[in-house]
C-alpha cells in the first residue's frame, strides 16, 4: 500500500513539475544568456540530462575540482547550474572560485533538501552572489531563492506562478545601509564640521554617490572613525580601509599607475600636469628694450648705404661708403616721415624711396601699436617650459609622499634623483590649504579634475597668478575610476547609473556646483587685486632707458661737436696765409 501511494505521489510530482529544458528556454527570454557552464562532481550527472540543453548553446562541462577564471574567458552572459552531492561545501568553494570578479552571474543551484538550499544561500550572501536560485532534486515545481536587502529571507515560488525568475535584488534596498569612506581630496569628497560641530560631507563625489543611494532607497553611512579629519587619504590607503572594515564604496577615484581591483566604475578622463606660478610682469621701462629696435640700426645704415650710393651715380659720381650725409633720408623713411627732396629724381630713386617710405610707415606703427598695447597690459617675463628654468628661479614642487611615489613611476627613478633637489615634501594637509589658497611660493601638481575650480579662482583677477603647464606633463592621458571591493554586488549598477547621470549632464552639473560649495565652506575664495592700479599715468621711471639713449646721445653730440670745433681750428692753423 505505502509503495503504490509513493509511486501515485512521484507521478503527480513528475506530471505537475516543469521540464528543465522549458525552464532553460524561459531563461533564455529573460536573461539572453550565450553559454552554459555545469559545475558537477561526476561526468554523468542526476541532475540534468543532456536532452535538457538546447544543441545551438555552447556548454563547459567542468567538474567540481577543475578552476577556470571566467572572466577573461568567456562573455558575461553565463548561466551557471551547479549539481550539488555530498561534498557540497568543496563544490561551493570552486563555486566561487570560478566566479570571481562575476559573482553577479546568474546560477542555479541543485540541492537535496530545502535546509541545505538555505545554508547554501546564506553562504552566497555572504559571498555577494545575488542572482542565485535553487531546485530540491529532481522537483522543478518549485523554485527557491532569497532576498538579500534589507534582511536574508528565504523565498518558495511555484515555478507555475512565476513571471521572473531573478528577481532584481537592488531594485529596492529597503533602507538598507551602505558604508562609504571618503578621501577628504578637494573637490571630490570634501570634510567639514557644521556650527554645532557634527561632521559632514560634501563634493561632487558625494552628491553623485548620495543620490546613486537614493536611487536604491538605501541608507549611507560615513565611516569617519577610519579617516583622519584634517588631511587627505589616498585611494591605496582608502582600499585597504574598506577592506578590513566592509566598507561598501571607498570614495575616492585615482588612476596614476595603482593596481587597483578589477571591478572599477570609470568616471573621469585626466591628465598630470603641473600648476606654475605666473611669470612677473616686464617693468614699464623695459618695454622699448624688448621692441629690438637695435636690431633695425644695420638696415638702417645699408638703406643709407645704398641711398647715397645711387645719389652718386646720378650725380654722375662714383660709388663710395662716405655716404653718411643722407643717413637723414634714411632716418627719415624708416620712421614714415615725408622727405625734403632738392629736385625731382629719376623714376628707380622715386620707387626706392616711395617703398622705404610705405615699409616705414608700416614699421613704425606697428612699434607704436605694439609699444601702447604693452603699456596696458604688460608682458610677462620669459615662460618656464623646462625643468632647468625652474632649477634656475629656484621654484619648488610642493608634493606629499604618495604624489611623489607616483611621480616617480611616472618619470622614472632616474629622473627623480637628478630633480630630487627640487620637490619639498609636506603632510597632505598643508599641501591642500597651500595649493587651494594658491600660495606662488610653489608650483603644485594637479589634475583636469582640480584645474577648473583653480581658474575660476582666478577670473577676478586682471592678470592670472597661475597658469597650466603645457611643457612639464606627468601623465598625459589619466583614465580616474572609482575602485569597488572585490566581487561587490553594485558593480553594475554603479556603471549604469554613472552612464545616466554623464549622459544627462547631472555629473557635469554636481562637478561645477562643487566651486560655490567649496566658497560656501572656505576652502576656496576669489582671488582679487588688492595693490595693483587699475590705470598708472606714464611715470620718470618707465623712460629708463630712453633718458639713458638720450644722455648717452647727447654726451656723444657734444664730443662729435667738440671734435669738429678742434679739427676746424686745427685745419686753419695748417692753412697757409
Amino acid at each position: 500500500m505505502w509503495l503504490g501511494l509513493l509511486v501515485v505521489i512521484t507521478t503527480f510530482v513528475y506530471i505537475y513539475s516543469e521540464p528543465l529544458n522549458n525552464i532553460l528556454q524561459s531563461l533564455d527570454v529573460e536573461i539572453a544568456y550565450k553559454t552554459i557552464f555545469l559545475l558537477q562532481n561526476q561526468n554523468n550527472s542526476l541532475c540534468w540530462n543532456q536532452t535538457d540543453f538546447e544543441e545551438t548553446v555552447p556548454i563547459l562541462n567542468f567538474n567540481a575540482s577543475e578552476s577556470v577564471y571566467l572572466k577573461d574567458s568567456f562573455n558575461s552572459k553565463i548561466l551557471v547550474l551547479v549539481c550539488l552531492d555530498k561534498s557540497e561545501n568543496e563544490a561551493m568553494e570552486d563555486l566561487f572560485k570560478n566566479l570571481d570578479d562575476m559573482r553577479d552571474t546568474h546560477t542555479i543551484l541543485f540541492a537535496a533538501s530545502e535546509v541545505k538550499i538555505n545554508a547554501l544561500f546564506l553562504k552566497c550572501f555572504e559571498e555577494k552572489m545575488l542572482n542565485v536560485l535553487a531546485f530540491k532534486g529532481s522537483d522543478r515545481s518549485i523554485v527557491y531563492s532569497y532576498q538579500a536587502f534589507p534582511a536574508f529571507r528565504f523565498i518558495k515560488r511555484k515555478v507555475t506562478h512565476i513571471n521572473t525568475y531573478f528577481e532584481p535584488q537592488l531594485k529596492d534596498l529597503g533602507g538598507y545601509t551602505l558604508k562609504i569612506l571618503p578621501d577628504n581630496i578637494m573637490p571630490r569628497t570634501v570634510a567639514y564640521r557644521t556650527p554645532d560641530g557634527r561632521r559632514q560631507l560634501g563634493g561632487y563625489l558625494w552628491h553623485f554617490i548620495r543620490n546613486y543611494a537614493s536611487t536604491l532607497n538605501a541608507t549611507l553611512k560615513i565611516c569617519w572613525d577610519l579617516v583622519p579629519e584634517e588631511g587627505m587619504t589616498h585611494l591605496a590607503m582608502v582600499i585597504q580601509l574598506a577592506k578590513m572594515a566592509g566598507v561598501d564604496f571607498p570614495l575616492g577615484i585615482d588612476g596614476l599607475d595603482l593596481e587597483t581591483a578589477k571591478q572599477n566604475v570609470p568616471l573621469e578622463m585626466s591628465s598630470w600636469f603641473l600648476m606654475l606660478p605666473m611669470e612677473p610682469s616686464i617693468p614699464r621701462y623695459r618695454l622699448v628694450q624688448r621692441l629690438r629696435l637695435e636690431s633695425m640700426i644695420p638696415l638702417m645704415m645699408l638703406v643709407a648705404v645704398a641711398l647715397g650710393n645711387a645719389h652718386r651715380i646720378e650725380a654722375g659720381l662714383g660709388p663710395s661708403w662716405r655716404s653718411f650725409v643722407i643717413g637723414d633720408q634714411a632716418l627719415r623713411g624708416t620712421l614714415g616721415q615725408p622727405f625734403v627732396l632738392p629736385r625731382r629724381l629719376s623714376l628707380k630713386l622715386m620707387t626706392i624711396y616711395g617703398m622705404l617710405l610705405i615699409g616705414g610707415f608700416f614699421m613704425s606703427n606697428y612699434y607704436t601699436a605694439v609699444l601702447e598695447t604693452w603699456l596696458v597690459h604688460p608682458p610677462t617675463g620669459d615662460p618656464i617650459n623646462s625643468w632647468q628654468q625652474m632649477r634656475s628661479l629656484n621654484l619648488k614642487i610642493l608634493v606629499i609622499p604618495a604624489e611623489k611615489e607616483y611621480m616617480t613611476e611616472a618619470m622614472g627613478l632616474e629622473f627623480m634623483d637628478t630633480h630630487r633637489n627640487m620637490l619639498e615634501i609636506t603632510n597632505s594637509a598643508d599641501f591642500q590649504r597651500k595649493r587651494m589658497q594658491m600660495d606662488q611660493a610653489y608650483a603644485y601638481p594637479v589634475t583636469t579634475t582640480l584645474w577648473p575650480l583653480l581658474e575660476q579662482a582666478q577670473v577676478r583677477l586682471q592678470r592670472p597668478i597661475f597658469r597650466r603647464s603645457r611643457e612639464i606633463v606627468f601623465v598625459d592621458l589619466l583614465l580616474l575610476t572609482m575602485s569597488l571591493p572585490e566581487n561587490s554586488p553594485f558593480h553594475k549598477s554603479l556603471l549604469k547609473y554613472r552612464r545616466n547621470t554623464q549622459e544627462s549632464g547631472l555629473y557635469v552639473n554636481w562637478f561645477k556646483r562643487s566651486f560655490n560649495e567649496l566658497r560656501a565652506l572656505n576652502k576656496i575664495c576669489y582671488k582679487t587685486d588688492s595693490d595693483i592700479e587699475v590705470y598708472c599715468d606714464l611715470k620718470w621711471d618707465d623712460f629708463y632707458f630712453i633718458w639713458i639713449a638720450f644722455v648717452i646721445g647727447t654726451l656723444i653730440s657734444i664730443l662729435g661737436f667738440l671734435l669738429e670745433l678742434g679739427y676746424y681750428r686745427w685745419s686753419l692753423r695748417r692753412t697757409p696765409k
